[in-house]
């Protein structure tokens, strides 16, 4: 009988110890799970509020931009007739926008096929910085024309270290200059541009 107890004692003693080994270990688990899932949390908010804060920043400068496009469309739309004779001259003068700038003539002129309003025509603006600019907006050559290259600059510095070297100073009028079908004026100041950025980069 005392054997018996004993045995029965003893297996009940190692299912005890079986038992808060397998707690144990399940409360181990869950633990590591929630400090998983916390951090993750944390760095989707950390992540969350750095994109507001861009979004705050992009903000004033879409404002600005659209304030600008207004100003514009009411100065065109006070400007006389083409056919008021010599008084025109005393206006300063407005883009004039093709409906479809001459592409053909552009790869005679450039060398090289482009695309109606595609923004990596420009120099210096790759496909990185073409979807910055659409995100504020910016989708046709004609809009980049009439934005400030400080709104610009602004966009570049808050999308990060790797854009703020970039100088977007000559890109509203080389997009200017392309919705406007002028290729061999584009031509020559984007030469210009690279001519300058060599002459820098020896220096």
């Amino acid at each position: 009988m005392p054997y018996t107890l004993m045995k029965g004692l003893g297996w009940f003693a190692l299912a005890l110890v079986i038992g808060l080994v397998i707690g144990w270990l399940l409360r181990s688990i869950i633990a590591k799970r929630q400090v998983a899932r916390a951090r993750r949390h944390n760095v989707d908010s950390a992540e969350l509020e750095r994109l507001r804060g861009r979004v705050a920043n992009l903000e004033p400068v879409v404002d600005e931009r659209d304030r600008l496009r207004a100003e514009l469309d009411a100065v065109r739309s006070a400007a006389p007739p083409a056919d008021t004779g010599p008084s025109a001259a005393d206006h300063p003068p407005h883009i004039s926008v093709p409906s479809l700038p001459d592409v053909g003539a552009a790869e005679r002129v450039l060398g090289t096929t482009i695309t109606i309003d595609d923004l990596k025509v420009i120099d210096g603006i790759g496909p990185n910085v073409e979807e910055l600019c659409h995100g504020i907006g910016i989708r046709t050559w004609l809009d980049l024309s009439v934005t400030e290259a400080s709104l610009l600059r602004t966009m570049l510095v808050d999308a990060g270290s790797r854009f703020a070297t970039l100088d977007p100073t000559t890109w509203p009028e080389q997009a200017r200059l392309l919705a406007e079908g002028r290729w061999d004026e584009f031509k020559a100041l984007t030469g210009e541009t690279a001519r300058a950025r060599a002459g820098g980069d020896e220096a």
